[in-house]
């Protein structure tokens, strides 16, 4: 997800939410207290591409897998916008050096960090950028201001208990975390990388009940220290919503790891305030999460066709009256999971993608399909973008996808119609997948989509279908004869006895005799343009002939 505030946060704030833990400012050549306002996400096949140059935009940089030198082409060719950071993993002097007399700054990530899990981090960072008043524990204020986000609250736990705070999703991924110092165990600082702890840690957690626990009780979760595991004493409790049976669902769990000092004495009062806040926190953002799904799917046409392009632009971010894009992505044929799209959780690698490629995109999912709405780029780059994510889909979660582009037009009030176009497309590589590209444009689909929608109303009415194709069909499956594959072979080859004879690895007297005997058997004169079209569009139509 690619995040723009208007004011964004300090690269100071950003370094102090992310903790050494995470992040080792390298160099900040034009000071701490340059803002923030947006991020992507970059990997080497955006570099290679040349397609990191359409993020340009964003303030802050994470370069993922890219080496040296294709991060020193890419800092040689911003232009006359630079960005106010980068982050990379162990950064080279020769890329400190380049970035430093650009004027950006260079943050180390820690090489067992995961970069889906940074990522995560920052975002949640920018998205606290705008504090919102939140109620206080049990009556009393946590401090002389309002609680913003999640990483303030973990802050603010932190303060008042003298131990280190995580917050953590019902799914175990780290939402925010308190400043760690040199105290925090490994359990923590894995964790907060987006790493499993040591597997025996993990295994006597389990063991002695403790994930269990916190997500089954309403109390405070005690965990001993075991010194033998480097498991340092830590208190827990479940964040839940709040519900009249005083039990909710569950949404997640604060972390409280003991320090080098003791913990408050009133160290549980204050988690289980934290809980509250943190249930209600949660709860907002993930229902202005899906109020901005609801937004984009308006925006693709999902409520009718006749939208109200400038109510929705500006609810986006979006100029109504610019050039846009939409790219529409779904399953292959062979894929082996057709909800692949629906898998990814609170930051897919498509949004990530599209956020790199356009910091003004807006992805979502309707069924099995995502799309993406491109404000401000053009129709070649977007195609050349949409074969990195389906090498990336495949590389990283072993799924093929097909990608459709359509535009660019002008204005978001052509997106319902630019979508229509693209869902014609792709259900019609449903049936003839073979002639429409993996990444092709809607101009470019224009046979396959015409002939797959002829041969879908071909097998909507069997009648249509030539009973002599229906007649092969049956010869083959009584005697084992192979007249349908000859003859779909022959057809598709225009004739070409000795082309079609070696796609079918059998000698050219042997397809044409098969041919020879076919026509005899069916009364079909293959010499007959209108014989040719009439049966090959059968071939298609009956399944049973594939």
């Amino acid at each position: 997800m690619f995040v723009r505030m208007d004011n964004g946060v300090t690269l100071g704030h950003l370094l102090l939410a992310l903790d050494r833990t995470v992040a080792t400012l390298v160099t900040a050549p034009n000071g701490l207290d340059q803002r923030v306002s947006s991020a992507a996400l970059l990997d080497v096949d955006d570099i290679h591409l040349g397609l990191g140059r359409a993020a340009r935009g964003a303030g802050l940089f994470l370069f993922v897998g890219v080496p040296d030198d294709a991060m020193l082409t890419w800092l040689s060719g911003l232009g006359t916008h630079q960005p106010v950071g980068i982050l990379a993993k162990a950064p080279s002097v020769r890329v400190v050096e380049r970035a430093e007399s650009a004027g950006i700054a260079v943050i180390a990530v820690d090489a067992h960090a995961r970069w889906e899990r940074i990522y995560h981090l920052v975002i949640r960072v920018l998205d606290g950028a705008s504090p919102r008043p939140e109620a206080g524990f049990a009556g009393d204020s946590m401090r002389s201001g309002p609680i913003g986000d999640l990483f303030e609250l973990a802050g603010e736990v932190a303060r008042r208990t003298g131990g280190l705070v995580s917050i953590e999703d019902e799914r175990s991924h780290v939402l925010a975390y308190s400043s760690a110092g040199d105290e925090a165990d490994e359990l923590r600082r894995l964790s907060i990388l987006g790493r499993e702890g040591p597997p025996e840690m993990l295994a006597w957690l389990r063991q002695w009940g403790v994930l269990d626990a916190v997500r089954t009780t309403t109390g405070i979760v005690v965990v001993d220290e075991r010194a033998d595991l480097a498991l340092r004493p830590r208190r827990a409790i479940g964040i839940r919503r709040p519900q009249t049976d005083g039990r909710g669902e569950f949404l997640g769990v604060i972390w409280l790891q003991q320090g080098g000092s003791a913990l408050a004495e009133d160290a549980d009062d204050v988690l289980i305030g934290a809980a509250a806040v943190a249930a209600r926190m949660i709860s907002r953002r993930r229902a202005t999460g899906t109020a901005h799904d609801d937004v984009v799917r308006r925006l693709l046409g999902g409520r009718g066709e006749v939208i109200d392009a400038d109510y929705l632009g500006a609810q986006l971010g979006i100029d109504a009256d610019g050039p846009v894009v939409l790219v529409g992505f779904a399953p292959a044929d062979d894929s082996p999971s057709t909800d692949a799209l629906g898998r990814a959780g609170e930051v897919s690698a498509l949004t990530l993608h599209a956020s790199a490629f356009s910091p003004l995109s807006v992805t979502t999912t309707i069924a099995a399909r995502a799309y993406v709405v491109l404000p401000q780029v053009v129709s070649d780059a977007t195609v050349a973008w949409g074969r990195t994510v389906l090498a990336a889909a495949e590389r990283q979660f072993g799924v093929r996808l097909r990608a459709v582009v359509a535009g660019p037009e002008a204005g978001l009030a052509a997106v319902p119609a630019l979508r229509s176009q693209v869902d014609r497309v792709l259900d019609a590589a449903e049936r003839e997948g073979e002639l429409i590209a993996d990444v092709t444009t809607v101009d470019q689909s224009q046979t396959g989509v015409l002939l797959g929608e002829i041969v879908a109303h071909l097998a909507a009415n069997p009648e249509l279908v030539d009973s002599r194709v229906v007649g092969l069909v049956e010869m083959d499956r009584q005697s084992g004869s192979e007249f349908v594959a000859s003859l779909r072979a022959y057809l598709d080859h225009f004739g070409d006895v000795r082309s079609a004879a070696g796609e079918l690895h059998v000698h050219p007297n042997t397809l044409r005799y098969r041919i020879r005997r076919l026509q005899t058997l069916t009364g079909m004169n293959l010499d007959d343009p209108a014989t040719r079209l009439v049966v090959a569009l059968s071939l298609r139509a009956d399944p049973t002939a594939r």
